[in-house]
Parts: C-alpha cells; structure tokens; sequence
C-alpha cells in the first residue's frame, strides 16, 4: 500500500511534499521543509517561522503566514495570494490550490503548518505555474 501511495506521487505533475518534508518537482528533490521554515539543497536556510507565525525569506521580508485551519495567504509581487488546503487522502496527502481552484501542490498532512514555506521555495526555484515571469531575488 505505501508502495502504490509513493508510485503515484512519483508519477504527479504537480510539485510535492512527502511525509519526511522533501520538496520536490518533476521527481527531483529542491529543497526540505522543518518546522522552522524551509532549507534548500545544501542546507542553506530559505525561509524560517518567527514568534508571530510569519514566514520570513533570508532577506528578513515577510512572505507569509502559518496556516490556519485549511487557509494560508503567502505574498508575491506586492499582492496578498490566498490558498486553500484540502484534507487528507488515505495516504495523508493533501491538495493545495490556489483561488482560481487549481492544484499548485500536495503536500503532506504533517507539512501543513508550513505551507507557505513550501510555496516559496517553489517560487524560488520557478516552480509555480505562474512563475513564468517571476524572477525572486
């Protein structure tokens, strides 16, 4: 069963997150997901949670908020993007989407919290469907 669970993530198109906090897109590992934020690769801190529940970049910039319930809103280009989490399958997955209702994500029930991390390092790494012209810096 957990076999057929992870086969299936390995066959998605969306950007996933498994039950360890690996981040990944298109089968390839970018980045791992704490309870303190988000790392990429080498272990380089991307984005950390401070004492409010404030998803801050390395900058110091606010990116977003801790989830809270099944919503989250994360920060882009000035604007305030609202997203919402679905429950979990039977293999603790949840779907993220977005307020046009597309699923940007999965992500595991135990990552919930840290959702907006997971969103920004996606964004770091162009992964969302609307970073075509998205360049973070």
């Amino acid at each position: 069963m957990l076999f057929t669970s992870f086969c299936s993530l390995a066959q998605t198109k969306v950007p996933y997150v498994d039950y360890k906090g690996h981040i990944y897109y298109q089968n390839k590992q970018i980045g791992n997901l704490t309870k303190e934020g988000s790392l990429d690769n080498n272990g380089m801190v991307v984005t950390k949670v401070n004492g409010n529940g404030e998803i801050i970049d390395s900058n110091g910039k606010q990116l977003g908020k801790l989830a809270k319930g099944s919503s989250f809103v994360y920060y882009f280009n000035d604007k305030t993007e609202k997203y919402t989490i679905g429950k979990p399958s039977h293999n603790g997955m949840c779907e993220v989407k977005n307020s046009d209702g597309q699923t940007v994500m999965l992500l595991h029930n135990n990552y919930k919290q840290q959702v907006a991390c997971a969103i920004h390092c996606l964004h770091e790494n162009h992964c969302m469907p609307s970073d075509a012209e998205h360049k973070h810096k």
